[in-house]
């Protein structure tokens, strides 16, 4: 056999998408033979009075017989497993919602005569052509919201139906999906939005009281221990007042005990306020003693004065039956006067004398102011006089006042006169 361009001629492979079985038409004739074919190929042969002679491969015809049955032309057919898909959109009960309906099919020719002889040139269109004749009246049926049932029923219609290109020497296997619109699927997304809201919105409510709670809860107990720190830091402050008011009433005490102190031995005055500021200042001893020497030597001249008087007589004098007691007490006063020593001198005094221009050998006797007299009468005995303060806490004294037993810095106490 001679090999001769065919008439029409498909550049497919084992691999490739058909829509027409149809591979190549040949003419065939005396001078035409029949060129090579494939194998897999059915060739389906025609003659002059449109018979149809086809041959399922592997066969072929015989020289003889395609010398002796004079076919007019050959189709070679393609009888391989192909797919088709598509999508369809087919109305609902109402018109203004439609079905998406999605076709996934497999198709194969079984009969390459009934093929040739149907003279279809698209599988995928004619299987849509199909679905659709027996799918549409039962999606009319039923509403947008009911696509499963639509679905169901419309896989029940197509398995009923006679078998889908059965006329045309085809097997046809489909399966559809029936689905919403996008409108309608985008409707019940957010109705499921909408419901997950729902059902998530009563325990994020409990979650958010919760955790109200245990804010509420944590804050009282931050306040609790707030106000516990705070109530300690009073009683502290509070503990501090008190004690600096003990200890501000306790320096009063002390002062006031220094107060009564200071007064008892400055009311004494004379020998004892000196001594009790040469206890303080011990290196005040030389003033202290000049103090004591210039108030003895007023004090002896106003006793000469007043005993030269007393006995002298004359204007100012007491009258006669007055001079006996004073005579016997000046008489007392002047042997006491004659009889006294004279107090060592200081280191650094002249010899023969005392500072202030006073004699050598006058004799010292205590100072007995005029107005002393009635006081020293009204004065209680030895054994009631009244002690001395103690001294303030934290004095350099540190104890009771000097007592004026025995003579002062070399001079001896006055003897009372007789009687007395």
């Amino acid at each position: 056999m001679m090999g001769n361009q065919p008439q029409w001629q498909q550049d497919a492979d084992r691999h490739s998408r058909l829509v027409d079985p149809v591979v190549t038409i040949q003419e065939l004739s005396r001078f035409k033979p029949l060129r090579t074919t494939r194998i897999d190929y059915a060739l389906v042969f025609t003659t002059a009075q449109g018979g149809l002679d086809p041959y399922l491969p592997p066969n072929r015809p015989s020289r003889t017989e395609l010398a002796t049955r004079r076919w007019t032309s050959v189709y070679e057919v393609d009888m391989g497993l192909h797919d088709a898909d598509a999508v369809l959109a087919l109305p609902s009960g109402n018109d203004a919602f439609l079905f998406e309906v999605s076709l996934s099919c497999s198709w194969q020719v079984l009969h390459p005569a009934l093929f040739v002889a149907s003279g279809e040139r698209n599988v995928p269109a004619m299987i849509q052509r199909l679905v659709d004749n027996a799918v549409r009246p039962v999606l009319r049926r039923y509403a947008m919201t009911d696509s499963a049932a639509a679905e169901h029923e419309a896989q029940w219609a197509l398995a009923a139906a006679e078998p889908l290109g059965a006329a045309a020497g085809l097997h046809i296997g489909c399966v559809l999906q029936i689905r919403r619109d996008e409108a309608a699927l985008a409707h019940e997304h957010e109705l499921r939005e909408i419901q997950f809201a729902r059902e998530k919105l009563e325990p994020r409510h409990a979650l958010l009281m919760r955790e109200d709670e245990l804010a509420a809860e944590r804050a009282l107990v931050q306040g609790q221990q707030q106000h516990q720190v705070e109530l300690q830091n009073q009683n502290l402050v509070h503990e501090r007042q008190l004690i600096r008011g003990r200890q501000e009433v306790e320096l009063q005490e002390i002062e006031a005990q220094k107060i009564q102190y200071y007064a008892y031995y400055l009311e004494q005055g004379g020998p004892t306020a000196m001594a009790f500021q040469l206890a303080k200042h011990p290196e005040d001893t030389r003033l202290v003693m000049e103090n004591l020497r210039e108030d003895q030597m007023r004090t002896m001249q106003s006793q000469m004065q007043l005993v030269l008087q007393a006995l002298g007589g004359g204007p100012g004098g007491l009258e006669e039956h007055q001079l006996d007691e004073p005579r016997r007490m000046a008489v007392n006063l002047a042997k006491q006067f004659l009889s006294a020593k004279r107090p060592s001198a200081l280191p650094g005094d002249p010899p023969g004398g005392v500072p202030g221009g006073v004699p050598g050998d006058l004799p010292a006797v205590e100072a007995v102011a005029p107005d002393a007299a009635p006081e020293d009468s009204a004065r209680p005995a030895d054994g009631d006089a009244m002690a001395p303060p103690p001294a303030p806490p934290g004095h350099p004294g540190g104890g009771a006042a000097p007592k004026d037993a025995g003579p002062v810095f070399g001079y001896r106490p006055s003897t009372p006169p007789p009687g007395q």
